[in-house]
This record gives C-alpha cells, structure tokens and sequence, in this order.
C-alpha cells in the first residue's frame, strides 16, 4: 500500500472557479483553515475545516474560493484498492463529509500524526484510521432541502471566526426563521451553529500556534475568545492540553523530515512548512491553487 501526504497551501483570493483540475489518485483533503468551494458536475460542495473531501480521479473539478484567505489543507493519497476497500461504493465518486466536533479534532489529530510519521507502517496505519473515521460521518449532499442556505451560513461562519455572530443575524441572511435555520443545519451537518462554529474558531487557532504564534492573547481575540484566559479553558477543555503545550508538541514534530513513498517508487525528502509547498516541490505563487492536488512529480 502506498499513502502519500502533502500540506497544501494556497492564498488565492475570492473570485470565480479556476481551470478544471483532476487527481491521479484518490485523494482525501482535510481543509485545516481557510474555505473553498469544491465544483464537480453540476454540484458544489463547500469545503471548511469540518469537512473531508475524496477528490476521485475519474471526476475533473474545479475549485474556487468565495471569501478572501485562501486555504491550508492536507491532502491523502491512496491507491485505489484501499479506499474501495475502506468506503465501499462511496469511493468510486467524489464524495464530502461534515466532521462535527469531536470527530473534526479526532481526524486532524490522527492525520497530523500521520504526516510527521518517520515509520511507513505507521504513516500508512494511521492514514487509514482517517478513513475508518468517515464511515460514522454524516455525508454532505448538496441537493437537500435548503443545503443553498446551509452553504450559504457556513461561508458565514468561516469568515466570521473573530467576530461575536448571532443565530438572529444569520436568519436574516438567508432568508428564514431562527428557529428552522437551528434545525435545518443541525439535520444537514450533524451539529449545531454554535458547536460548528467553535470548531472552525479551533481551527484557526490551531493552524497560528502551528505557525509558531506566541502572543496567546493575540491568538484568543484573532480567534473570538474575551480573553488569553478563556481561550486557554476551552482549548484545555476540546484538546486535552493547553495551547502553549500544544503548540510545543507540534513545533518538535513539524520539525522532524519525513521521507515519503511515491507510486512511481521513488522517494522524496520532504519537510512540513508555511509555505505554499507539496512538500519538496514548490508551487509557482501565481497561480496559487494550480494542479492544487496533482499527483505529478
């Protein structure tokens, strides 16, 4: 079995779909900050930190950002057979999940440990736990009822991840009562508003102390929270640790080089970075999302 994982930056700004694009290989993209729009066929899927995406090789896509920021994402690929195996008729089209909370925390964690593993068999396990995780998540489908306003309030939530929001507000965005907007979205995605928005809130703060972010308060406001004080309890009280212990953790592990088994059999030296790199490879800055998940040397 071979499982190839690259960190996948892009800092395209908002606009309108870029050039149809395809993956060589099934590839599983866990969006890490950031969203963007996923377009395949007819459907759109928008893609967040709580969600998991299978870019199928068979299926073009293309990919367009609608707020500012781009996205930083991890991309899995595997062969085939493993997938197929893993998700069953899932796996032979594209496919998205939502990750309500927990299991957005669960899947980032074993996925990050999979990407700074030095032992093949330990990159490759763990990789596939990130597959036995979708099978308890609830798929995303873009023709159910109000999924345009689901979308449409999700995009909301991603850009807003500073700032106080409030059930009332979103409503009114879109158009319907507070009450069926807490329903709808619950039904649609598995969790609540409020749970889903902390997640993305989580997310952000993540990737800054990944970053190497130090000032604590800054990362709280930047983030939401009143306070360097009521960011560190409700990070203690999701990850189990704080975030100072957080963010040394995964600076020693980021630093380590991981050597990774490409299909062709060769193998690549590569280092997980801040930059718009697929690692050892880097990608011209315009355009930023280019052969986003080509499998290409």
């Amino acid at each position: 079995m071979t499982v190839q994982i690259d960190e996948v930056l892009c800092s395209r700004s908002a606009g309108h779909a870029g050039a149809e694009e395809t993956s060589s290989f099934p590839t599983l993209v866990l969006p890490r900050r950031g969203v963007f729009c996923y377009h395949v066929d007819r459907d759109a899927v928008i893609a967040d930190a709580n969600t998991a995406l299978l870019f199928h090789p068979d299926r073009p896509y293309r990919v367009s950002h609608p707020i500012d920021g781009g996205d930083d994402c991890l991309a899995l690929r595997f062969d085939d057979e493993v997938v197929i195996e893993a998700l069953g008729r899932r796996a032979t089209s594209a496919a998205a999940w939502f990750l309500p909370g927990p299991l957005q925390r669960y899947v980032a964690a074993v996925a990050g440990a999979a990407l700074v593993a030095r032992e093949p068999l330990e990159r490759e396990e763990r990789a596939l736990d990130v597959l036995a995780a979708l099978t308890s998540a609830p798929r995303a489908h873009a023709d159910l009822r109000d999924a345009g306003r689901i979308d449409a309030v999700r995009q909301r939530l991603a850009a807003s991840v500073g700032a106080p929001i409030t059930l009332k507000a979103l409503a009114s965005d879109v158009g319907c009562s507070p009450f069926h907007l807490a329903r709808r979205f619950r039904a649609h995605t598995g969790t609540s508003l409020h749970q889903y928005h902390l997640s993305l809130r989580f997310a952000v703060a993540r990737a800054l102390l990944r970053e190497g972010a130090d000032d604590l308060t800054d990362v709280a406001l930047r983030t939401g929270f009143a306070s360097h004080g009521h960011f560190t309890t409700a990070f203690h009280a999701a990850h189990g640790t704080t975030p100072s212990a957080w963010r040394s953790r995964v600076s020693v592990l980021h630093r380590k080089t991981i050597e990774i088994a490409w299909p062709t059999g060769r193998t690549r030296n590569a280092r997980a970075n801040s930059t718009n790199t697929i690692h050892g490879a880097q990608r011209p800055a315009s355009p930023p999302c280019a052969a986003k998940y080509d499998n290409s040397a």
